[in-house]
């Protein structure tokens, strides 16, 4: 007696899923073997990598799920993870095959050795939510295709030497909350679309060559925790919409060419812990209003050109313990208010 026809369709059905389940894996082992003899130093690969190899018994069932530094979902049917951070990785991503992996969600690659050019297949990853390719020696410049990748939330490019200027497309990567940027030779101005990054954190673009004005647009990231433009070419004065961002807790500017008055605005920055505005063009007074800063712990504005009196608030900073004025136009006396115990 033959068996039922739904007992004919499940079998079918599980027959296709498993089917399904070895070609997808399949195809993701075959192009991370592909990569893997791409890179430079094999000694070291051999080691390492050592549980990339295929199953010599059974070519059906080939699945990166159990290699080092793969992660797939819960049916096995898809690698959704890449860490392989810190081994000393030498090679490019010329041979990666990026559309390989449509599902993936973490790749994190940082600290190796990796250099030549970010392709532009990186914009296939339609579902990457972690992005880390940061302290490698890759260059070039960054692929406006990464702004395709509107499910990220985390990009860091930092720590390479990547050039050329930010590319407004990143400005579209809604859901992002950090973006570290620096220690590269960026240069240009910051653009205006970053103003859209309405959950961003975390915006570190220190140690380039960016110049131009610093975009009053920044004074939209509402959810702005902390933010690093210092050791770059920016001019022009420090925009007042700073003073919007009320949950800032660390503003670094220093080592610019900032110039202008210090806006009392800033004072309404209570959660600011650390404020860095030295080595600038600054000039004018400090405003008293720096005195509200309650959570103030680091404050440094020195090789400046400020000028008149130290304000007594600033005395009133309670948890100020880092304070330096130096190297300005000040006179007078110290304020008897600063240094006492609270």
């Amino acid at each position: 007696m033959g068996l039922p026809i739904f007992n004919i369709l499940i079998l079918f059905l599980l027959l296709k899923f498993s089917h399904n389940v070895t070609s997808d894996s399949s195809e993701e082992a075959y192009a991370l073997l592909k990569w893997k003899t791409s890179l430079q130093n094999q000694n070291l690969n051999s080691s390492l990598l050592s549980s990339w190899t295929l199953y010599p018994a059974n070519a059906t069932k080939i699945s990166p799920c159990s290699w080092f530094g793969i992660s797939c979902n819960h049916a096995g049917s898809r690698v959704i993870s890449i860490t392989m951070s810190t081994l000393g990785l030498n090679g490019t991503f010329h041979d990666f095959s990026f559309s390989s992996f449509p599902h993936l969600a973490n790749l994190n690659l940082s600290f190796n050795l990796f250099f030549g050019n970010i392709p532009l297949q990186i914009g296939n990853l339609s579902k990457l939510q972690y992005l880390d390719l940061g302290s490698n020696q890759l260059s070039g410049l960054i692929p406006p295709e990464i702004g395709k990748l509107n499910q990220l939330r985390r990009l860091y490019l930092d720590m390479n030497q990547l050039h050329g200027t930010i590319p407004p497309e990143i400005g579209q990567l809604s859901l992002i909350d950090k973006l570290a940027l620096c220690h590269n030779n960026l240069h240009g101005s910051i653009p205006s679309s970053l103003g859209n990054l309405s959950n961003l954190a975390v915006l570190y673009l220190y140690k380039n060559s960016l110049s131009g004005s610093i975009p009053s647009i920044i004074g939209k990231l509402k959810s702005l925790l902390q933010l690093d433009l210092s050791e770059n070419q920016f001019s022009g004065s420090i925009p007042l919409s700073l003073g919007n961002l009320s949950s800032l807790t660390m503003m670094s500017l220093f080592n610019n060419s900032l110039s202008g008055s210090i806006p009392p605005i800033l004072g309404n920055l209570k959660s600011l812990s650390a404020l860095g505005l030295h080595i600038n063009q600054l000039n004018g007074f400090i405003p008293p209003s720096i005195g509200n800063l309650s959570s103030l712990r680091v404050l440094y504005l020195y090789n400046n050109g400020l000028y008149g009196f130290v304000p007594e608030e600033i005395g009133y900073l309670k948890s100020l313990s880092e304070l330096e004025l130096c190297t300005n136009l000040l006179r007078g006396v110290i304020p008897h208010s600063i240094g006492k115990s609270h």
